[in-house]
């Protein structure tokens, strides 16, 4: 069966009695646009140009007019598109992501509709600002995340439910490598492993306060990672708690370690990758290890997070983190091979 362009000559003539239903004008209506799109009753007027220079399947059409698309169709002296496959919300946030692109719900758009409609740079953008924001590296995780929170917020306006729906999206597309990150970011989401689960089952509100779900599958999944993720959160990340720096004579060391070792028990939240978690010099603002203890919390602490970061990708269940990036290579080479020259 051979596939149909998205774009269509209008319908009105099938049915010369049919009744024309009133149009909406959409607020993404340029007064000095040159075409107007029009999906289901929506009506959007915008530049020819930068569908052009964006998208390989408006700068085709262009190239060979428009007329025999639209003989006699126009709305305000421009040609009118039908966009007939696609309903108006999706097309608005696909215009719109052509202008303010760190919202994620027109991420989202930017990669469906992107590939539809072969916009490559604009899907391109949508997966570099997600790579950012869901690194394979560990510092870089670390950067965005914790050293520097607002760093994500360049890429995607941040809101609760932000990555629920990142990693809906890259179930929904394949695209695989922000998983790792997005998944161990939704075992992180409240301050005890109660609220993490209750989290997980119920959904967080995205930024109109609806609930965002994970499917069954990752929620089960997140449920028993957490869980994982927990334990060895204890076997990693905090095996140096119970030892003591080679030479340390300090009983206050001892204190100490015991206080912040029953303060991190599997009923507390998830730190497992936080650098920026309080040393053990200012627990209780009372006390000060020795330097030795403390040399020995900063090696043992760096190495376990090292040691943890590596395991994500078997924790919940997908590919080595190798695959992982010989996937996102064999991606940037396919696009650096439809550059022209």
């Amino acid at each position: 069966m051979d596939s149909q362009s998205p774009l269509k000559r209008p319908r009105t003539e099938d049915d010369p009695s049919a009744v024309a239903l009133p149009f909406t004008r959409s607020k993404i209506w340029y007064y000095d646009g040159s075409i107007v799109l029009q999906a289901e009753q929506t009506q959007f007027r915008v530049h020819a140009s930068l569908l052009s220079a964006g998208s390989t399947v408006f700068k085709d059409m262009f190239e060979l007019a428009l007329a025999p698309l639209n003989v006699d169709a126009q709305v305000e002296g421009c040609p009118l598109v039908r966009l007939y496959d696609d309903k108006a919300e999706d097309v608005k946030l696909v215009l719109a992501a052509l202008y303010d692109r760190c919202v994620f719900v027109l991420i989202h758009v930017m990669w469906r509709l992107g590939k539809k409609y072969q916009f490559d740079e604009l899907r391109d953008d949508a997966k570099r600002r997600l790579e950012y924001m869901f690194p394979t590296a560990l510092l870089e995780f670390q950067s965005r995340w914790y050293t520097h929170p607002l760093a994500p917020t360049s890429q995607i306006h941040p809101y609760t439910g932000l990555v629920f729906e990142a990693i809906n999206l890259a179930r929904d597309t394949g695209f695989s490598s922000i998983l790792p990150a997005a998944l161990y970011l939704s075992c992180s989401t409240g301050e005890d492993r109660r609220v993490i689960q209750e989290n997980i089952l119920f959904g967080l509100p995205d930024e109109y306060g609806r609930r965002i779900h994970l499917c069954p599958a990752d929620k089960n999944l997140c449920i028993l990672a957490t869980s994982d993720l927990l334990r060895k959160q204890w076997g990693l990340s905090y095996t140096w708690v119970p030892e003591v720096g080679r030479g340390c004579g300090n009983l206050q060391c001892r204190i100490v370690r015991n206080e912040f070792r029953e303060s991190l028990g599997p009923i507390h939240g998830m730190t497992a990758l936080n650098p920026t978690v309080p040393p053990l010099k200012a627990l209780g603002g009372r006390v000060l290890p020795c330097s030795r203890c403390l040399s020995l919390r900063s090696s043992g602490f760096a190495s376990g997070q090292v040691a943890l970061w590596e395991q994500l990708p078997s924790i919940f269940n997908l590919s080595s983190w190798d695959e992982i990036k010989k996937e996102m290579s064999r991606y940037a080479q396919l696009i650096t091979s439809c550059l022209p020259i």
